[in-house]
């Protein structure tokens, strides 16, 4: 029984409805579900880890080493230019070839080196026939040369390591791909 002059308790509002989740299965930018992308503002095209935010991408040819004064002048098959064990240096151009095939936006510069034996010009024909070699390898496997720039030699200049020892000139008989931003 209702007392009377007793007001009746109003009755509790209707929560309005959420909002609609977005799609996540159709929203991508850089490749990245909008749904878990912490940087969505960037534009397109930019290098991204799998969180959507920026990430410098490197293509680490250390353990690409080549015997000493090779490859010689008119030589094309990379194999009897690379350092011992040559299976371990042509796994890793393949990693290569493959994180340019993942990151097709990507531009590297192909740069070769010698250590400091030898005349300062033979070293820098000598250090271009090094990127030459791993440019063509990259052109063979698949990269399109508007990706690559060079090839370039740098000669002896800029050592990895000291060129006092066996050990450390063979690791300064390299080449790098470095990353154009």
């Amino acid at each position: 029984m209702a007392k009377i002059g007793a007001v009746p308790a109003p009755a509790a509002a209707a929560a309005p409805p959420p909002p609609p989740q977005p799609d996540c299965s159709k929203q991508f930018r850089n490749g990245v579900n909008l749904c878990d992308n912490k940087c969505p503002d960037l534009p397109e095209g930019t290098i991204v880890g799998p969180d959507g935010c920026p990430q410098k991408v490197v293509i680490d040819l250390k353990g690409v080493n080549f015997k000493f004064d090779r490859p010689k002048k008119g030589e094309t098959n990379i194999e009897p230019a690379l350092a011992v064990p040559s299976s371990d240096s042509l796994a890793i151009l393949d990693q290569a070839v493959d994180t340019l095939k993942r990151y097709p936006q990507v531009k590297v510069m192909v740069a070769g080196y010698t250590d400091s034996v030898g005349k300062p010009a033979y070293n820098q024909g000598l250090s271009e026939r090094r990127a030459k070699i791993v440019y063509d390898y990259l052109t063979g496997h698949g990269i399109d040369p508007s990706r690559l720039e060079g090839p370039i030699g740098h000669g002896m200049d800029s050592p990895i390591d000291t060129n006092k020892t066996a050990e450390g000139r063979a690791r300064n008989r390299r080449t790098e791909l470095q990353v154009q931003q």
